[in-house]
Formats: C-alpha cells, structure tokens, sequence
C-alpha cells in the first residue's frame, strides 16, 4: 500500500475542439483538473443540484423491500416519477403523524373506558370536567363543593370527572384538567385502524416506486456530469483560438492520456511535480489491508510527499483493539456481528476493506483474549489446555505497564523511521533518527533501571543513545537557510525548541498506558457482573436463577458495548493523535478524477 505517483499533464489544443476533448476526457476518467482560470459567469443552473429528485432518490433508498430496477430510461419521464415519489413520502409521513396523534389519544382516553359525551340540553347546560389526580393528592379534593366522581383508578393516579357548568377556577384542583375530545375510545381505535391500512398502502406504493431507483439515481448522475463538464470548461484556459487544460495523472495511466492527446489531435506536455507543486493524494489501497487508510482518512489524509501509513494503522489500531477488549468471546461475538452483516458492507469497494480489517481485528482479538485467558470474564481452569497458553496476566501490574509502554515505544519509532526514509536525501532525515535513538534510549535506559535489560545499558549505552539523538534534534530539525549572523541565533532557537518536545514524547508513549488500564477495567467489569450472577443465583431457587440471568445478559451487553467503543474510539486515537503526530507533518487532500458518473 502506497501513494501512487503522479505527473502533470498539460494539454493544448484548438478552441473548436474544447467541449469534445473534455467530454472524451470525462469519459477517459483519470485526471484530476487543476483550475488555470477563475469561473466566468456562466448559466449558474448546471451547478444547481436537483434537491427534489435527490429527496426522492433518498425516500426510495431506505424502503426496506426494494423491486426490481428498470433500467430503459426512455420508458418513463424523470420528472413524473419524482413528483410519485415525493407525493408518496409527504402522504406516509402525514399519516404516520396521524397514526402516532391517534395511538397518544387513545393512550390518555383508555382509562376512562368507552363513553359518548351527552348534548348540553341533556345536562341541563352542565359540563364533564376530566382530571387526572395523583392518589397522594386526592384529599385536597374534599375542600372542592362541586360534584365530582372517581371513574376510574389505579395504584398511582385517579381519574375524576367534575360536573360545573364553567371550567373550574385554576387552583382549585391540584392538576391541569386532562383535554380528552369529544370523541369515543371506538371511534378513535376505528380512526386509528384506517390510518394504518392507508400507511401500509402508502407503503406498498412506495415499495413498487423503488423500481425507478436506477433511473434517480442516473438522472442525478447526468446531472452532476454536466455540472462538473461545466466547470471544467470555465475553469481551463483560452488562449486565442486555442485551449489549455491542466491536471494530474496517475504514472500508471499515463499511457492512456498520451493516446487519448494522439487519437485527438491535440499536444501534451508531462511533467514530473515540481517542488513548488502540491500534487493531490491517491492511495493504492489493496483490499486485503486497505482498511487502515480507509478509516484514517477519515481524520488525516497525508501529503503527496509523506507516506502511506495504512498498512502501519491497519495492524497496530487492530492490536489495541484486541488489548483493550482483553476477551476472546467478546471479539467472537464481534466477529459474528461483522459477518452477518456482511451482504451490506460488500456493497462498496471500502465496505469490503473495512468488512476485512474488522474481521482481522476479532480475530487477533480471539488470540490475545485466550492470551491473557478472559472468556466473559471467566477465567480457564487450573491444569486445562485454556491456562497453560494464557501466558499474560492482565492483573500483573508491572508485567503489562511494561508490555504496553514497550508497544507504544514501537509504535512511535515506526512513525520516526518512516519519516527518516521518506527524507532520507535530505539533512532533515536526520531529526527524525534522533527521535529514534532518544526514544529508545529512553526505553532501555527505564526497562535497565527495572532489571529488565543489563546494567550496561543504564550505565552507558541508554545514555549515549539519548545524547545523540538529542544533538540530531538539536542541530538538524530546523531547515532554515542560513545567510547571516541571525540565521545561526534562530537555528539555535529551534533547536532547542525541537528538544523541548521531549516531554510531549514522553506523555505520548505514557497514552499507551490505556492499552493496560482499558483491557483491565473491563475484564475486571466482566468478573463484576459474573459474581453479582452467582450471588444472586443462591438467593432464591427460581427468581434467583432470573435474577442471574438478567444480571448476566444486561451486564455483559453493557461490558461489551463499553469495550467495544473504548477500542474503537481509544484505538484511533492512538493512531491519529500519537502515530501522525510523529510520522505526518503535513495533511493532504485527496485526488479527485474528473470523471462521468452516469453509465
């Protein structure tokens, strides 16, 4: 996995010929356009994207049963099929209002069961006042003169009907009285039944206007290549009666475009990124692996020049997975989870990446689990297969401290060594090999001091290691030119405010510790709940047994989501913050080819 190379391309051809040759190059689907003009005002309508047909679009995608496509786009207009759809969602959506009005209606009726309010004539102008009283409150109502009634009552509230011809004053009662309508609890549920027979034939209509899906989603698709045809055309430049069009080719597709220029008579120039250039980012991401970069980019995306951490991310995010779940059934559930859901994630070519990586973490989350022996916090048998390979003890302070500050030590001088080799025919290549000594250095200076390593290496090699690499950080971060006095001052300067870095390493490889701390606290979480289980299982000989299993449903399922967003959100943490921190100086932007999106 890397970053692919690219070269610009320049070509040059007649004015006639412009709207052609970049519809062909649409069509050719490999470059990445470099504006060479501002926009020119134009028919600003083929940048406008058609909100109403997107809606649609999107109300046909979430239909849980989809039909099949129709993919003859002559046979219906786009416009009339827009016009279903959006009709189709705003009638489902104004009776599932209705149903959901009617459902809260019935709820707050229900209790004073099936009645019809009588005419005035027949009350003698009297009026039934509804209120719904707390049964701890229900003694102020002996200081109310008018008649009134309990209809109906349960252990928290009491339903009571005042007859006053006027609404009672404000106060005298302890509540707001309860606004119930006119109509009877038979005519709401007969209400309510209707309103779902009409949401499930809004629903059946829905399901077989998913059929034009395919043609949405290609009239979007027309749309957003005129669009970007549009730009394309303002954006390159006219010179006389010819045009110029810039951009940026993969070295691998370079053929292409020179027999693209040949077969339409036009000229092109290539040439290799400049230093002064800022060529976009195009990842070769495999499918196997390319899940590290695929959920990197969602936080940074690294400079042309710098390199392609991906396969770094996709190993060391899934082992601080596996570290902080610390339990093997946990990431075989996991895994189930993953697999399942597989049909949904093989969709697109990053599901797919992504489908893999989560797979690969459950299962070096299996390994690591019968490691350190955690089966839902249970731990193997003495004398079993189980304790003879689980050769870590999470609860071995000092044995696991050690195991993860060693990780994150590694972690930061993967990040400094591939700095060094991308600029290795620079000086500057140098800060980042001090790095690597000062660092390690520090760690084999700490592990000698534990015992862990000779003295030697406390007494003389760990110290020299760190001198060194604090002079390489000192003299060879700062890349200022020096062409007076003042230049040498301000050299010195950065030195020393590159050595003053030195504490953030050392809090960076001290956020390792997580790696320990979060793998312990939910094993220990697991052992929690599994001993609340077996203490409550001896209370009584059936509710006990409940008791149990509700503890150790809720308990587990409670652990496991804990576990599972503490090694998703901490895991990239340590990856984005820490690692780029040490291995990106700069962040890119990804290459984006100019491109037809309708087949």
């Amino acid at each position: 996995m890397a970053i692919k190379p690219l070269n610009k391309i320049t070509l040059y051809g007649p004015e006639d010929d412009k709207t052609r040759v970049l519809k062909e190059l649409q069509t050719l689907g490999c470059m990445h356009l470099i504006p060479l003009s501002e926009p020119t005002s134009g028919d600003s309508r083929a940048f406008m994207q058609p909100a109403q047909a997107k809606e649609a679009l999107a109300w046909l995608e979430r239909c849980p049963r989809q039909r099949r496509q129709v993919h003859d786009k002559q046979s219906q207009c786009i416009d009339t099929i827009v016009d279903k759809v959006l009709a189709n969602k705003g009638a489902a959506r104004a009776k599932s209002d209705e149903r959901d009005k009617l459902e809260e209606r019935i709820r707050e009726v229900r209790p004073w069961g099936e009645f019809s309010l009588p005419d005035l004539s027949d009350l003698s102008d009297q009026r039934l006042w509804f209120y719904v009283i707390p049964n701890g409150e229900m003694n102020t109502l002996s200081a109310v003169e008018l008649p009134w009634d309990i209809i109906h009552q349960d252990h928290k509230r009491s339903y009571v009907i005042v007859i006053a011809e006027q609404e009672p004053e404000e106060g005298l009662l302890p509540v707001p009285r309860s606004r119930i309508g006119k109509k009877s609890l038979s005519a709401l549920e007969q209400q309510l039944e209707e309103a779902e027979h009409a949401l499930e034939d809004l629903h059946a209509e829905r399901e077989s206007l998913s059929r034009w899906r395919y043609l949405l989603g290609q009239s979007l698709a027309a749309r957003h290549d005129q669009a970007e045809l549009y730009h394309a055309g303002h954006t390159a430049q006219d010179e006389d009666q010819f045009f110029l069009v810039q951009g940026w080719v993969p070295v691998s597709d370079q053929q292409a475009v020179e027999a693209f220029a040949a077969n339409n008579g036009i000229a092109a120039i290539i040439q290799p990124p400049e230093d002064e250039d800022t060529p976009p980012t195009q990842l070769d991401n495999p499918q196997s692996t390319g899940g590290g970069a695929d959920a990197l980019s969602f936080f940074q995306l690294p400079s042309y020049r710098a390199w392609d951490p991906g396969n770094a991310v996709f190993y060391s995010f899934s082992l601080f997975f596996a570290m902080i779940m610390s339990d093997a059934l946990y990431c075989g559930v996991f895994a189930l989870i993953l697999f399942s859901l597989r049909g949904k994630t093989r969709s697109t070519e990053t599901g797919k990446r992504l489908l893999n990586m989560g797979l690969f973490m459950s299962g070096l989350g299996i390994v690591w689990g019968v490691l350190v022996g955690s089966y839902f916090g249970v731990a193997p048998a003495q004398g079993s297969f189980l304790a003879s390979v689980a050769v870590f003890d999470l609860h071995h302070y000092d044995s696991m401290m050690k195991l993860s500050i060693s990780i994150g030590v590694a972690h930061l001088l993967v990040a400094n060594l591939a700095t060094f080799w991308v600029n290795r025919s620079r000086l500057y290549a140098l800060a980042p090999a001090g790095w690597t000594l000062l660092i390690s250095g520090g760690l084999a200076f700490w592990l000698s001091y534990m015992g862990d390593l000779p003295r030697s290496w406390q007494q003389h090699l760990a110290p020299a290691m760190m001198i060194i690499g604090a002079a390489l950080v000192f003299l060879f971060t700062s890349t200022r030119p020096i062409r007076k006095f003042t230049d040498v001052i301000l050299r010195i300067f950065d030195g020393l405010l590159a050595l003053f870095n030195v504490t953030g390493a050392f809090g960076d490889v001290l956020s390792y510790m997580r790696l320990f701390a979060l793998g312990l606290s939910g094993a220990s979480l697991a052992m929690t709940f599994n001993n609340l289980a077996a203490e409550a299982m001896h209370t009584t000989p059936v509710f006990g047994v409940l008791s149990a299993g509700l503890i150790l449903l809720l308990g587990h399922v409670l652990n496991f989501s804990l576990c599972l967003m503490s090694g998703v959100v901490h895991g990239m943490r340590l990856n984005v913050i820490e690692f780029c921190n040490w291995g990106l100086s700069e962040e890119g932007y990804p290459f984006k080819t100019f491109s037809k999106k309708e087949d």
